[in-house]
């Protein structure tokens, strides 16, 4: 089994290459295709999200938090996932007609069937990934993933650049479940047999089955809004489903750190050793979530009309709102890791369908008001949900809101001070030079004033990446000294 600080790295490299690739990709098929056509996939995502989720139904996470899962164990989870797989993915083609009449677009007949075919092939590869998981076989999920991302996104922009529209993006969905299940395979070289064992799946399902509500109900949140505004226009639905991808493509960086931190705490019996980690992990969270929250903010504007285009320039408002989202984003998924950990996986539940329920009667409020309250209102709920699991995490590990509070708010000092500087400097050349210069000047700017208010208010965070860095610096000097 691979260290933790090994698995960290592979964890996070892998999340980096795979979100690089898929957002190169994304902007290739934006400046390709237009908003209409990422609003045909975006008024559907509700429908594969809420499947992916139930053909998991949260046994996974059952396995990686079991001490010691067993042959029959990963073979019982399989071919449930199979079986359920199977019979959402026949269901998404029974349902194609239906959904197309009521969106009034007879595209989304294709796209139904193509979805279809993605649910079976993504719950084959369920299994093989839990198991790199379980044993912090990171440097292998990463390969396997980054390959296929790099296979499906580059076969999705053949067929744009061949003129095939929004099948570029539909299908480079199927192309990435099918070549990540191929990967694994090869992978690990390993395939469970085709058994099923109640008992352990009596013992992995009451803990999956509300982790399988909550991803569910989570996954309803977050494509309820794209569904509401395709019934009124897929340009709008597009809009707001590019500039939620805009915001979630940095924040989703932070998830690769809670995979392998749930990993790491539930290997950990000692009580005290897992109340430390887990502060580290907050605080370390907390400083990512405002450096990419107040350094994205600035780079909105200018970034946008360079990477995606003027013809994305809607985008703008609805992206610099959901940052906010993005910015709370980590912190509750910090907090459900530490729960499941706990086994509360009941919590988790709760609290995830108050969320979606808050959302869902938030929204029928200010649907009339446009995109932008419905950009608000979700920035709203996640702030108040957020509130709760700090509540219920503070009493859970015998901690204090208010210490809590402080962890939180000590690393703010260098990203508030580096977007203040940066935003007013940014003001002497904005409109008087490139867009992509402008981008970089910012970054800069950004760089240069957070590090300095680091080095005089120094952070725990910061000092362990400049040691290092300097580490490797000096490993450099001495391999080439020898």
């Amino acid at each position: 089994m691979a260290d933790a600080k090994t698995a960290y790295s592979w964890a996070l490299i892998d999340r980096v290459a795979n979100t690089a690739v898929t957002f190169a990709g994304n902007i290739v098929l934006a400046r390709l295709l237009t908003p209409f056509d990422f609003g045909l996939l975006a008024m559907v995502g509700i429908f594969s999200a809420i499947a992916y989720n139930i053909s998991s139904c949260g046994l996974s996470d059952g396995l990686i938090k079991k001490l010691s899962p067993t042959r029959e164990d990963y073979s019982t989870v399989f071919v449930f996932n199979g079986a359920c797989g199977l019979f959402f993915g026949l269901l998404a083609i029974a349902c194609a007609h239906p959904i197309a009449n009521y969106f009034g677009h007879s595209q989304l007949v294709g796209i139904m069937y193509a979805i279809g075919v993605c649910f079976f092939f993504q719950t084959l590869s369920f299994v093989q990934e839990t198991r790199m998981r379980k044993a912090l076989s990171m440097y292998k999920m990463c390969m396997v993933r980054l390959s296929a991302t790099v296979t499906a996104v580059g076969l999705g922009i053949v067929l744009a650049l061949n003129g095939y529209g929004y099948w570029g993006l539909v299908s480079s969905q199927v192309f990435l479940s099918f070549f990540t299940f191929i990967y694994y395979v090869i992978a690990s070289r390993w395939i469970p047999r085709i058994a099923f064992y109640r008992e352990s799946f009596r013992e992995m399902f009451g803990f999956g089955f509300n982790l399988m509500l909550a991803y569910v109900f989570n996954m309803i949140g977050k494509n309820v809004n794209t569904f509401v505004l395709g019934k009124q226009s897929p340009v709008a639905s597009g809009v707001f489903y590019q500039a939620q991808k805009m915001e979630e493509t940095p924040f989703s960086l932070t998830e690769s750190i809670s995979w392998t931190f749930y990993a790491v705490l539930s290997n950990e019996s000692d009580r005290g050793k897992r109340a430390l980690l887990s502060e580290n992990m907050f605080r370390t969270q907390c400083m990512i979530s405002a450096l990419l929250a107040t350094l994205l903010m600035l780079l909105s504007s200018p970034g946008v009309n360079f990477v995606f285009g003027e013809k994305w320039v809607a985008a703008i408002p609805v992206f610099r709102i959901l940052l906010f989202y993005g910015m709370c984003f980590p912190l509750k998924v910090f907090f459900q890791t530490v729960l499941k950990a706990h086994g509360r996986a009941s919590l988790i539940r709760n609290l995830t369908i108050l969320e979606v329920s808050l959302q869902i009667a938030l929204l029928f409020v200010v649907y009339r008001y446009g995109i932008l309250a419905i950009a608000w209102s979700q920035v709203a709920v996640v702030a108040v949900v957020l509130g709760c699991y700090v509540l219920f995490y503070s009493r859970m590990e015998c901690t204090t809101v208010f210490r809590l509070f402080k962890i939180a708010v000590s690393p703010l000092a260098a990203p508030l001070a580096a977007s203040a500087v940066t935003a007013a400097v940014y003001m002497l050349w904005n409109g008087h030079i490139p867009d992509f210069v402008s981008c970089l000047l910012i970054v800069a700017v950004y760089g240069i004033v957070a590090v300095a208010v680091w080095e005089f208010f120094p952070q725990p965070f910061y000092i362990k990446c400049r040691d290092e860095v300097a580490a490797w610096f000096r490993s450099l000097k001495h391999g080439k000294g020898n």
